[in-house]
Formats: C-alpha cells, sequence, structure tokens
C-alpha cells in the first residue's frame, strides 16, 4: 500500500513538473469585430535554456481583395541570454514578406541576416525580445529586440499595465496587461487596427 502510494506521489509529482515546463497561450486576432485568424505562443523550459514559438494565421479581405498572412518567430535563450531566433512573414502582399535570423557569436555579438542582407550586431547582450512580452510583463523595460526586425524597438510604459512599441514600420503594438498576465494586444496596420484577444 505505502510503495502504491509513493507510485502515485511520484507519478503526480513528475506530471506537475512536465506541465510546469511548458505554457501555451491563445489569442483570437479581430479585425472590424470579425474574427479572422489566430495567434499561438508556447514556452518551453529545459534545464537553463527556454524555448520559445510565435505563429500567426490570418484572413480576410479588404475592398473585397483576400489578405492573408501568416509568420512564425522562435528564439532560444540561455541563462537569461538570446542565443538565436528565426523569423518568417509571408503575406499576399508579398512586398511585406520577411525571412530574418540572428545568432549569438562572442560575448556581446551576434550574427543578423535580414532578407538576404547580413551584418554584425555589437556591444549588446540581447535579454529581451519582443516575444517574450506574450510571457511575462516587460517591467522595467524599456527596449526589446524585434526578430521580425531583427533589431531593437523602443517599449514605452503607459498606463493601467499597458506598453507601446514603436516599430520602424510604423505599425505600432500596444500591449495590455492584466495582473501581470498579457489580454490583448492592438496593431496598427496599413488597413486598420488589428486586435488579439486572449481566450
Amino acid at each position: 500500500m505505502k510503495k502504491k502510494f509513493f507510485l502515485l506521489a511520484g507519478f503526480l509529482l513528475i506530471g506537475t513538473f512536465t506541465r510546469a515546463q511548458h505554457q501555451e497561450i491563445f489569442f483570437d486576432v479581430i479585425y472590424k469585430d470579425d474574427k479572422v485568424g489566430v495567434l499561438y505562443a508556447k514556452e518551453t523550459k529545459a534545464e537553463s535554456k527556454f524555448f520559445k514559438l510565435l505563429t500567426t494565421e490570418t484572413n480576410t479581405t479588404f475592398l473585397f481583395i483576400p489578405v492573408r498572412m501568416e509568420s512564425e518567430v522562435t528564439t532560444t535563450q540561455e541563462n537569461g541570454i538570446l542565443i538565436e531566433g528565426t523569423a518568417y512573414r509571408d503575406a499576399s502582399r508579398k512586398s511585406n514578406d520577411v525571412v530574418a535570423s540572428v545568432s549569438k557569436i562572442g560575448f556581446d555579438r551576434y550574427q543578423r541576416e535580414r532578407n538576404g542582407v547580413k551584418d554584425i550586431i555589437g556591444n549588446q547582450r540581447i535579454t529581451y525580445c519582443v516575444i517574450d512580452l506574450y510571457f511575462k510583463e516587460p517591467l522595467g523595460v524599456t527596449h526589446v529586440f524585434s526578430n521580425m526586425h531583427a533589431q531593437m524597438l523602443i517599449l514605452k510604459g503607459m498606463d493601467n499595465g499597458q506598453y507601446q512599441l514603436v516599430a520602424p514600420d510604423n505599425n505600432n503594438s500596444l500591449y495590455s496587461y492584466r495582473n501581470g498576465q498579457l489580454v490583448s494586444i492592438e496593431v496598427d496596420t496599413p488597413v486598420g487596427k488589428v486586435i488579439s484577444k486572449r481566450r
């Protein structure tokens, strides 16, 4: 009886530990009051490393023209430092397509490539990325690294748990938190505001 109890307790602890290593979040993407897609975020912890994945898929119409977009961002962080990351965006408007990557090549140096253009980021240790905004409130953070843009972006703290991410393409985003948890993202786009709401 005692052996069975310890086996059961062991399985419960293992199950709890395993569940604690993964976090999944779903958001409904809304445009003009209609659900047009899904945003999915996943964080996995393995020893000192964190693996994060962010995917978005949307389909809608604008002036009777189909507008489709899908994107994916991945990062690997070790001991709080970005080791590598990738990003791609495939849109029906091909001018917005992106393929980007960044890899740590030294203590404070990274090799980055965006749409075929390669260069080096120097004197920088990347500790906070845009993808991290989905898993924790950025208290005290003023700059975040965008894998999609392959550069640092300014993050402005607003009132009531809101933060504005300033993008170089003017598609600024407003991240809203409640009790430290991300509940919505509002993005300015060329076709209007797109809102992602946590399920």
